[in-house]
């Protein structure tokens, strides 16, 4: 028997022809099945397939390793609540623990809710985010996505939220709200934590400020130190802010973390040093750099014909309230005196203390007769006595003035002139008003020119030292030279004392000076006869310096002089000095034996009590006095009292400036004992003195 071939036989054939299509449908399936398996384990999340009863159908290599510890138990057919049962019994879920039942139930009701996200611990430490979507007659695919390192920073940022010592909250970008703030922002603004939450951010910011402040929440921005928000607390009360905002993505939704750092006490404390730097901590008033700042400002912003002044106030006797009362007091009286000033200037002037004792007013829109009556009213209100700890105290004020455009527009040059005028008012007469004039920059100008070249005569040795006679006015014979300084100036000629020692005085120059006059005179008086003296000026600044005994001795023992052949000219001015050092100094140098002589008596206080308290050897009557003793009978009587009053208490009298016989014999008549002056000899330079006796140098 033959078999047929299937196409001859009726009843296979039929039968392929049905096989056909199922196997390219299994075949087509497989592939499929392959793709799909492809792509899911492509997919960095678990991807799980199960059929409507929960069971196991396919599932990836990524989901395997998130359950490793239940891997075993991963086989098609398998329901989800056996491997879960079987990895509560293991720990593999750590949330379960205590409540096994409880949670199986929950997490089997969560697959009854597709589309819902929950999280899943597990023993190992990882936590996995758990998504399911059931497919109506498919069953559901699950999706396991590890979010460990998520939740760690989220834990991290909670706590650097939490407890944070900055104010920070969360702004709800959508919705325009505060989703949540920390306890330091909660403090901050007034409102509990539940308040906060939902409050419109808008409730913190002033109106006017809320439409900038809403883009601002909307960007990453940062204020910085010069870009202060003014923010509201629950109270209504105002503070000051820097705010930092980065933009996020928290829980689905877009939001801002917004810091809020305040600076409201700081800025309080930099706007109180800004004042500080810019006002006298005393007296409140406008201090010497404000008053610059504002003299700049007014003189630059000035009309064409609009009058600027500024007047210098110096308080008079003012060192004597603090020597005598203190400091206390000192400070006491300047508010005092602020007081009473602040109360004379017109509303658009600006006082300021500018000094210890000096202020300054600059007048706007005031004409300089204006500005001298407010003066001129501070002058008087300033003589009235104040009553300070029931003490009455007397000071007084000289005003200085210059004005703009008169005087000069540039404010440097301004306050200068006003300096200038003051200056000029106390020389002429405290207590007084006085308005710049060209002449007194004139004058200031040649001071400076003359101080410059006295420094460098100074410098190059330039100063000569020149003798003039006192004679016996008995005998006629040379008893003593008065070492007096010259300086020769190359242009001007022959400068006076009077007008460079002062200079000296004011340059600090005058102990350097006074040592080489001394040094020289002492040289050159070794080389006289030993019964003539040289006679020497000090200063009253070389007193109150302190080391003129010093410089004397060493005087004296660098050349060889003897200390009785020395005697030292000081006038009224160092006795009159506060203080035990003049009268220490004094006796300590006569107790060397070197002779002290009473210069210009009659001129000053000349207090009787200054002859009876110091161990003076000689006084010397002013060359005053001698000038009119043939026309003033009161310069006689002066004469004659001096001289009986020297020689009662057993001093030397000497009278200066005798330029004529009649003057010698008068007196001589009364009882002088030395005389000096022109009718003697004028002051030589030591080459040109004839000295009987004298040895070459």
């Amino acid at each position: 028997m033959h078999r047929r071939f299937p196409e001859e036989q009726p009843g296979l054939a039929n039968c392929g022809q049905t096989l056909q299509p199922l196997d390219h449908a299994l075949q087509a399936a497989s592939r499929a099945e392959k793709r799909l398996r492809e792509a899911i384990e492509a997919l960095p999340q678990g991807i799980v397939f199960l059929d409507e009863e929960d069971r196991y159908i396919l599932w990836n290599r990524q989901y395997a390793e998130i359950y490793a510890r239940s891997a075993d138990l991963l086989k098609p057919g398998v329901k989800l609540a056996d491997t879960l049962r079987i990895g509560v019994e293991r720990g593999d879920y750590p949330e379960a623990v205590g409540h096994e039942e409880e949670w199986l139930t929950h997490r089997l009701a969560q697959l009854r809710q597709p589309g819902r996200r929950h999280e899943q611990w597990l023993s190992n430490g990882r936590c996995i985010m758990i998504e399911e979507r059931r497919i109506e007659g498919c069953g559901t695919i699950g999706v396991r996505v590890d979010i460990t390192d998520l939740k760690h920073k989220e834990e991290n940022f909670r706590l650097l939220f939490e407890r944070n010592p900055v104010a920070m909250l969360v702004y709800d970008l959508e919705r325009g709200m505060v989703r949540s703030a920390n306890d330091a922002a909660c403090a901050f603004f007034g409102y509990a934590a539940h308040e906060m939450a939902g409050l419109a951010a808008g409730a913190l910011f002033p109106e006017v400020l809320w439409p900038s402040a809403s883009e601002m929440l909307a960007t990453d921005y940062y204020s910085g130190s010069n870009d202060c928000w003014q923010m509201l607390r629950r109270d209504g009360s105002g503070v000051e802010a820097v705010i930092a905002t980065r933009l996020s993505q928290l829980e689905g939704y877009p939001a801002t973390i917004v810091s809020i750092f305040d600076v409201t006490e700081r800025r309080r404390i930099e706007q109180r040093m800004a004042h500080m730097a810019r006002h006298d901590e005393l007296t409140g008033l406008a201090n010497r750099s404000h008053c610059r700042e504002h003299l700049i400002d007014v003189l630059g912003n000035a009309g064409p014909n609009e009058t600027i002044t500024i007047a210098l106030v110096d308080l008079d006797h003012f060192k004597a309230v603090n020597d005598t009362y203190g400091h206390m007091f000192g400070d006491a009286v300047l508010t005092e005196a602020a007081r009473r000033m602040f109360e004379l200037i017109p509303p658009d002037a600006l006082l300021c203390r500018i000094g210890g004792d000096e202020f300054a007013i600059i007048f706007r829109r005031c004409s300089l007769t204006q500005a001298e009556l407010v003066a001129r009213s501070m002058i008087t209100t300033l003589s009235e006595p104040f009553f300070v700890r029931g003490h009455l105290i007397h000071i007084g004020a000289t005003v200085g003035l210059a004005s703009s455009p008169y005087d000069s527009s540039d404010p440097e040059t301004l306050m200068r002139y006003a300096d200038l005028a003051l200056y000029a008012a106390k020389d002429e007469q405290r207590g007084i008003c006085r308005a710049f004039e060209a002449r007194m920059d004139i004058a200031a100008q040649e001071k400076n020119r003359l101080e410059k070249d006295f420094r460098a005569a100074v410098r190059n040795d330039e100063l000569e030292v020149h003798y003039q006679p006192l004679v016996n006015l008995e005998t006629g014979d040379v008893e003593c030279y008065e070492a007096l300084l010259r300086w020769n100036h190359p242009t001007r000629g022959l400068v006076p004392p009077d007008v460079f020692v002062p200079i000296a005085e004011e340059m600090g120059l005058i102990d350097q000076i006074g040592r080489l006059v001394l040094y020289q005179a002492c040289v050159e008086a070794t080389l006289w006869p030993e019964h003539i003296k040289v006679s020497i000026n000090v200063s009253p600044l070389q007193f109150r310096n302190g080391n003129l005994l010093s410089t004397v001795i060493n005087a004296l023992s660098t050349s060889g002089l003897c200390a009785e052949r020395l005697e030292l000219e000081i006038t009224e001015a160092v006795l009159m000095e506060k203080g035990p050092r003049p009268a220490a100094i004094i006796r300590n140098l006569r107790a060397f034996g070197i002779g002290i002589s009473l210069d210009d008596f009659g001129t000053g206080y000349s207090s009787l009590s200054y002859l009876l308290n110091y161990p003076f050897t000689k006084i010397k009557i002013d060359k005053s006095f001698i000038l009119n003793l043939d026309s003033e009978a009161n310069s006689r009587a002066v004469i004659r009292a001096v001289i009986g009053l020297g020689r009662s208490i057993g001093l030397t009298v000497a009278a200066e400036g005798i330029e004529s016989e009649v003057q010698r014999d008068y007196l001589r008549e009364e009882g002088c004992l030395q005389g000096q002056g022109y009718l003697f000899g004028k002051p030589e330079p030591a080459s040109a003195l004839i000295v009987p006796g004298r040895r070459a140098a």
